[in-house]
């Protein structure tokens, strides 16, 4: 069975401060656009194509309703959806996903940003929030300087979590199989717990000024920060 992919370009001119988009089973990429404009490139299954639109002040992209046997499909679905969107203009960004990829890139949010993605990996690098949120089941988390002026809080069952040069008040990292590590650039309160596995964290000198909470718990899998 051969399916065919088309690429869809679209212009959004309509000013919105929310983004939601339900990606199912599309790879996902959201960076900064070159001026105030929205660009929405769709690389889309005919049969089970994307649709938009700005609605509340929200642009939402989700997949179009088909019949069930359009979903009855040899191989991987190789959708993608590249969204290019104003620097810093958005409140919030709510991403939901079943199986896919989110990487999201030198973009601004005054809100928050939570990414909901059953079996996938997730992207950010340089990104600036008030909160980071996620939740899966499967799939590495992979955080590039991250700086949340309120917190970080990832709940994982089995995937590898990085944290390199990520900033917020409190950081909580929660998985069942596997190892979290990385740097953070300042001095914080690590809390963590593992049942099997390795812990190295940095160790705070007495007096010296702690930057935050860590909090860390493992069912299974390595600890380790720089």
């Amino acid at each position: 069975m051969i399916v065919k992919y088309v690429t869809n370009t679209y212009v959004i001119t309509d000013t919105y401060k929310k983004l939601l988009l339900d990606a199912k089973d599309a790879s996902v990429k959201i960076e900064p656009s070159n001026d105030d404009s929205t660009k929405l490139v769709f690389f889309e299954n005919k049969k089970h194509s994307y649709e938009f639109f700005v609605e509340d002040d929200t642009l939402t992209i989700k997949l179009v309703k088909t019949r069930w046997y359009n979903f009855l499909r040899i191989g991987i679905d190789r959708s993608e959806i590249r969204l290019y969107v104003p620097k810093s203009t958005l409140e919030t960004i709510s991403v939901r996903s079943n199986t896919g990829y989110v990487d999201i890139s030198s973009i601004t949010c005054n809100g928050a940003i939570d990414i909901q993605i059953n079996t996938g990996k997730i992207n950010l690098e340089s990104v600036f929030c008030q909160a980071f949120n996620s939740k899966g089941n499967t799939g590495h988390i992979s955080l590039n300087k991250l700086t949340a002026t309120q917190n970080i809080s990832i709940k994982r069952g089995t995937g590898k979590v990085s944290l390199n040069d990520c900033f917020a008040r409190e950081i909580f990292v929660k998985t069942n199989t596997g190892s979290v590590r990385g740097r953070l650039p300042s001095n914080m309160a690590f809390i963590v717990r593992t049942n099997t596995g390795r812990m190295e964290i940095p160790k705070v000198p007495i007096g010296e000024a702690i930057g935050g909470r860590c909090e860390i718990k493992t069912n299974t899998g390595n600890i380790k920060f720089e």
